[in-house]
């Protein structure tokens, strides 16, 4: 992309996301109802303080935040616009190893100091420095010259030429215990050549690079900014003058760590990163999920061996191959004995079938209760079969079952609902505590101190189960069910004079189960009520206007919680019962959860 366009960018970006993310005029501390605050529960006092000071430093932030040709011209931008640029090379591929390359230089970056091993080949430039201890003790540099020879001072030139640093150290030490008896010498590297090498092919800027003579193929790579899409990560060519084109696999190193199949490189070196040949793509069961080069004559246990195996939740009994073959994409499975000779083709994806293991917990009046281990088939009538069915007493309508995943999503909306109404607060502060700003309170309260159980409604009658698939569900791993007794009781909670419960009686109305726990208190809501039946399903009843006189479907067994909520009221900006509705439905849920469980 063309920098002054990334810079134009820049400063629209940031003009837009100054002047829509901060307010321009933000809530004052003084203007807020003191009154009405000091009601609050303590929590939510520190909650509404904490966020109107957020704002008002968001404020204040926003008077300073001015784009300008300063910024735009900073290391902070130029570093940023370089990690765009690696971020879309990292994310755009889904070959292993290419990523490789898409780190900072630094870390690939060989620096000129003797950071070598003893095989590092001496050549023009090197400079080494020479330790002369004995009757005369010295110390100086030589450089090696054009003809690979050193002068070392009263003994002349020797040849090193070809010679690793450890070969050149012994010929040197010998050289002058042979001339002067007595004599020791220690031998460092004190300064490391350049060397040119060529990067060509398949790489994304391929040229003439100048680096540090103790560099190696992979960090010349990186270098060159990487091997490109469709260049080969198994077939890159080292060419040296007078020795044999060598042909280096980077997945010795990248898969299997085999650092010795890197070469260091030499000056006048010529690297040519071929074409990528077969990709084949290992899909959902293996520790690598990936695309991976398949030379020819490969099988799908090198796959499997560049993938890292499979994971331990699949079944190895058999592998799924997925093939683009005539403009469509086919699919095929392949039996365990026949994946060693088994020879993919370019674009395959192969997958291993999942069978994931979890355990689950059935409690209450099953004739075997206790934690039971399922796989990713079970469903529900197959742990109730498993727990031995249910005894005499069971209550298999009043059936709970608890998954985290909706307890997650219940805990979920309660806070987002909760940090809404404390940002409108914040931001509206003046004559809350007027109206139905109690009502307000309430909510607040309810929401901070919300405690869901998760439950979620499932089917438990084992011949519905067994005659209907779709009521038949599979279990997730951590999921409790709860069978409860039989109970003639229906339960009355919320805003009634005597909450508690009253026996069933067939037939009987909703305002008659009320009158029996006391009647509404002055704070119940007059506009609706909540049914749980023992199942869990939640009716919502309307007793206020025209809508009390429409014939409204509902039931009431035994079992059934019947909740009351209070009177909420409004308040200017929000609706407060549509932002609670849901939490009651869930408290109703939750009451007629807790006593099933108590019962």
């Amino acid at each position: 992309m063309n920098k002054k366009f990334t810079n134009i960018l820049f400063m629209l970006s940031l003009l837009i996301y100054t002047n829509s993310v901060f307010p321009q005029s933000v809530s004052d501390l003084d203007n807020l109802d003191q009154d009405y605050l000091e009601s609050l529960p303590k929590s939510i006092q520190d909650d509404i303080l904490d966020e109107m000071n957020k704002q008002k430093k968001e404020s204040n932030k926003n008077l300073q935040k001015r784009p300008s040709s300063k910024l735009l011209n900073s290391e902070l931008v130029r570093e940023w616009e370089d990690f765009k640029s690696k971020k879309e090379l990292e994310q755009k591929s889904e070959r292993y190893g290419l990523k490789l390359f898409n780190t900072m230089q630094s870390s690939f970056m060989p620096l000129n100091e003797p950071n070598f091993g003893s095989d590092y080949v001496l050549d023009y430039g090197d400079i080494i420095k020479v330790y002369k201890y004995g009757r005369e003790a010295d110390m100086f540099e030589v450089e090696v010259d054009r003809d690979g020879t050193i002068f070392l001072p009263d003994i002349g030139n020797i040849s090193i030429a070809g010679l690793n640093f450890d070969q050149a150290s012994n010929l040197i030490k010998k050289t002058y215990e042979n001339a002067f008896i007595g004599s020791d010498v220690f031998i460092s590297l004190s300064e490391i050549r350049d060397i040119n090498v060529l990067v060509t092919g398949n790489v994304e800027f391929p040229g003439i690079y100048t680096l540090s003579g103790n560099s190696n193929l992979l960090q010349a790579l990186n270098i060159v900014g990487g091997v490109k899409e469709n260049g080969s990560l198994r077939k890159i060519v080292i060419k040296r003058k007078g020795n044999q084109d060598r042909v280096i696999d980077l997945y010795e190193a990248l898969i299997f760590g085999d650092i010795d199949s890197i070469p260091s490189l030499m000056s006048g070196d010529a690297i040519y990163v071929q074409s990528v040949g077969n990709l084949v793509r290992a899909g959902y069961g293996f520790n690598n999920v990936a695309m991976f080069e398949i030379k020819e004559g490969e099988k799908l246990t090198d796959l499997m061996r560049f993938a890292g195996g499979l994971k331990k939740e699949v079944t190895s009994d058999s592998l799924k191959v997925v093939r683009f073959n005539n403009s469509e994409f086919v699919s095929f499975e392949i039996d365990q004995n026949k994946i060693g000779d088994y020879e993919l083709k370019n674009l395959d994806s192969v997958y291993a079938y999942k069978e994931k293991i979890g355990t689950v917990k059935i409690s209450g009046y099953v004739k075997y209760p206790g934690n039971y281990s399922i796989s990713s088939s079970d469903r529900m009538l197959d742990i109730i079969e498993r727990s031995g069915g249910y005894v005499d007493s069971a209550y298999p309508f009043g059936g709970s079952l608890f998954r985290q995943s909706t307890k997650d999503l219940e805990v979920e909306f309660a806070t987002k609902t909760y940090e809404n109404l404390i940002s409108y607060i914040a931001a509206n502060p003046i004559n809350l505590g007027s109206g139905n700003g109690q009502g307000l309170a309430y909510v607040l309260s309810e929401l901070k101190n919300f405690n869901p159980t998760g439950r979620f409604i499932a089917e438990f009658d084992q011949l519905t189960l067994s005659d209907n698939l779709e009521n038949n569900i599979y279990l997730n791993d951590g999921d409790e069910i709860f069978i409860p007794s039989y109970t003639s009781n229906v339960f009355v909670f919320g805003e009634v004079g005597n909450p508690g419960s009253s026996l069933f009686k067939d037939g009987a109305t909703l305002n008659e189960y009320i009158n029996k726990s006391g009647g509404l208190t002055k704070l119940a809501s007059s506009r609706y009520m909540f049914i749980v039946s023992p199942n869990g399903e939640t009716v919502r009843v309307e007793t206020n206007g025209i809508r009390r006189f429409v014939s409204q479907s509902y039931d009431v067994y035994p079992g059934s919680v019947i909740f009351v909520p209070r009177d909420i009221g409004k308040v200017e900006g929000i609706n407060l019962y549509a932002t609670l509705a849901p939490v009651f439905s869930s408290l109703a849920l939750s009451v007629a959860s807790l006593n099933s469980i108590s019962d």
